[in-house]
């Protein structure tokens, strides 16, 4: 059995270079999962082989999806060129061997996905299998392709804040500590006059209390009478009752207060 090895190079990075070695019965789809796995290449969203000249301008087109291509190719019928839209034909459908024309056939590959790739591949060597190794796998692995920074992810919008009130601060003023009271001159003269003007109030307001009767809000009823109801009980309302005849209108006297000697029923 035959093995095909091909020499895949990019226009990417100087000196990058893989050896991928493939039988000739494998499919292009056998094909693109090893150079996804050498190349380091994920998330594929397209992907196709090209058939191309000795200077890689793209003839064939095998696909990895099922697409459609609208190609424009001269019509000897008409005598003239007409558009014609084709179906690709499907990598897992195809054997690399129906596709290799020449013993150093040429081919594109192009790899799409958050970036774009694009790798010359040229079959430099057909060797008998030795039948030791499971193929396809990478023979020779020099160089790395250059990581592309991923955009940054867009953080979601956060609610506005509410604007801070700033209020202001109101400077006190500082006392003079430095002030002293040492200027104050004590009028001694003046310190006298008011403790004479004290002791003159004094005076006035004990006489006052000694010589104060106790108003008993009628003009009827002597002060000693109009007393407070403890003041019957002792000797001195005795004292007070000897003395009605000081009284000149006894009678009228008596008539006043006789009500106090009926008892509570009756009322």
């Amino acid at each position: 059995m035959l093995i095909y090895r091909f020499r895949v190079t990019s226009d990417e990075l100087e000196g990058f270079l893989r050896e991928i070695e493939i039988q000739p019965n494998q499919s292009f789809l056998d094909f693109h999962a090893v150079m996804m796995e050498v190349l380091d290449l994920h998330h594929c969203e397209r992907a196709s082989f090209f058939m191309t000249d000795k200077k890689y301008k793209k003839d064939k087109e095998v696909s990895l999806k099922p697409e459609k291509r609208d190609i424009r190719k001269y019509d000897e019928d008409l005598d003239r060129v007409v558009s014609e839209t084709i179906t690709l034909p499907l990598m897992k459908s195809l054997k690399i061997k129906d596709y290799i024309e020449d013993p150093h056939q040429r081919l594109l590959y192009e790899f799409t996905s958050k970036e774009y790739h694009s790798f010359f591949i040229e079959l430099f060597k057909i060797f008998p299998s030795d039948n030791m190794n499971s193929y396809p796998r990478c023979n020779k692995r020099q160089g790395e392709l250059p990581k592309k920074p991923e955009p940054p992810v867009p953080l979601a919008p956060s609610a506005p804040s509410a604007p801070k009130v700033v209020v202001p601060k109101i400077q006190m003023p500082k006392p003079d500590l430095t002030t002293k009271l040492d200027h104050i001159v004590e009028d001694e003269s003046e310190i006298a006059e008011i403790e004479s003007s004290l002791v003159d109030l004094l005076v006035v307001d004990t006489d006052v209390e000694s010589g104060m009767e106790t108003d008993t809000g009628h003009p009827d009823i002597p002060p000693s009478v109009a007393g407070d109801g403890d003041e019957y009980s002792d000797g001195e309302d005795d004292h007070h009752m000897e003395h009605l005849e000081d009284y000149d209108d006894i009678e009228s006297l008596d008539k006043r207060y006789s009500g106090f000697d009926r008892d509570s029923d009756d009322y």
